[in-house]
């Protein structure tokens, strides 16, 4: 199959690691894919080797310049298949998609990105062939809010990753690079710095239980608008053991170094973060919003908190920083549950099935 995928984001999030693990997998299986993308993206400046990268601005809805290069692409690279997220992709993609006759399939990021307004009804209804959502918890909201959408144009596909397990020296090495020495113990979270990310109570349940605990440090992996406020907040409390260790290309790697992962989001879909925090076996703690229920069973592989709750936070990251035998349950189990229905091999064989299903029919 030869396939591309539109990404106009320029920050890294779920969508765009998607797009990222899963045209890596199908070229691995033998097919062709290419990512066009912002240039000033971070994902322009972390693809891997083995996609082909176009960089250019989609600029505004139904930009017919580029309707006009991308039937060009189309037709000149023999594309089978488009695959879109947000509504403007869509607009320009699908259109373009649809003047070809080829499939385009939206992924679906969370359920936020249907508007009950005519536009959005219109270019999804006109110019998607089929979506995909990361977890049935976005489906079935989405059948609830959103009415005019047909249902069995959506399939389910769980973000996958493989299990990792890395040699001593280079854990070693990534807790250097971030100021920290081999026998720190580590409470880490892995997230965009955003207001819907509630890093903040992360913080604050950390500093209820730090004093008692010397020997763990809060690690905060990611980049985002919320970062210097973050930061003062860390100051204003005296939490002098947090690292802001900024943006990484690496998160199943910085996860490893980890021996508690968190997830304080007050808003989800299906995060990846818990899934690169399974695949690098590591007990998780997470607010149960979104699709996260569907990976974590409470007191299995992790422990599962409603948003907002800091108090409980500092109880139950209290228990695991106290009790090893705990941790290593809830990773072992993180492991079996990834093996058995999140690694990357499951999620690239569903999709492959799916997209090669679309371009027959199409």
């Amino acid at each position: 199959m030869n396939i591309l995928y539109i990404s106009s984001k320029k920050r890294w999030g779920g969508v765009v690691s998607w797009m990222i693990k899963t045209a890596s997998g199908l070229e691995k299986k033998g097919h062709k894919v290419w990512i066009l993308s912002h240039p000033d993206s971070k994902l322009n400046k972390n693809l891997p080797g083995n996609i082909r990268i176009i960089s250019k601005k989609l600029g505004a809805d139904y930009n017919p310049l580029m309707i006009v290069y991308l039937i060009y692409f189309i037709k000149n690279n023999k594309i089978e298949l488009l695959v879109t997220n947000i509504e403007k992709e869509i607009s320009i993609g699908g259109f373009a998609a649809k003047i070809c006759g080829i499939p385009n399939i939206r992924r679906v990021g969370n359920d936020n990105d249907f508007f009950d307004r005519f536009k959005t009804k219109f270019n999804h209804n006109f110019y998607v062939t089929h979506s995909i959502v990361p977890c049935d918890a976005i489906k079935d909201k989405l059948k609830q809010q959103a009415e005019w959408l047909n249902m069995e144009e959506f399939t389910t596909i769980y973000n996958g990753r493989n299990p990792h397990c890395f040699i001593e020296e280079e854990t070693i090495k990534r807790k250097k690079e971030i100021g920290l020495r081999k026998e720190d113990k580590i409470i880490g979270i892995t997230s965009q710095l955003t207001n819907i990310k509630c890093i903040d109570q992360l913080i604050k349940a950390f500093a209820n239980i730090s004093k008692k605990n010397p020997e763990w440090k809060l690690v905060i992996t990611g980049e985002g608008p919320e970062r210097k406020n973050l930061e003062k907040l860390t100051s204003e409390i005296n939490l002098n053991n947090t690292i802001f260790a900024g943006f990484t290309a690496k998160p199943i790697l910085t996860a490893s170094i980890y021996d508690i992962a968190v997830l304080t989001s007050e808003i989800e879909g299906f995060p990846n973060s818990i899934v690169e925090y399974f695949a690098a076996g590591k007990p998780v703690i997470a607010t149960d919003v979104g699709g996260v229920n569907e990976i974590i069973t409470d007191n299995f592989n992790g422990f599962l908190i409603p948003s907002g709750e800091i108090d409980l936070l500092s109880k139950k990251l209290e228990i695991l920083m106290n009790d090893e035998k705990l941790r290593k349950k809830f990773s072992a189990n993180a492991l079996i549950t990834l093996n058995k229905k999140f690694t990357e091999d499951i999620m690239i064989e569903k999709l492959e099935k799916l997209y090669g299903n679309l371009i027959r029919h199409a």
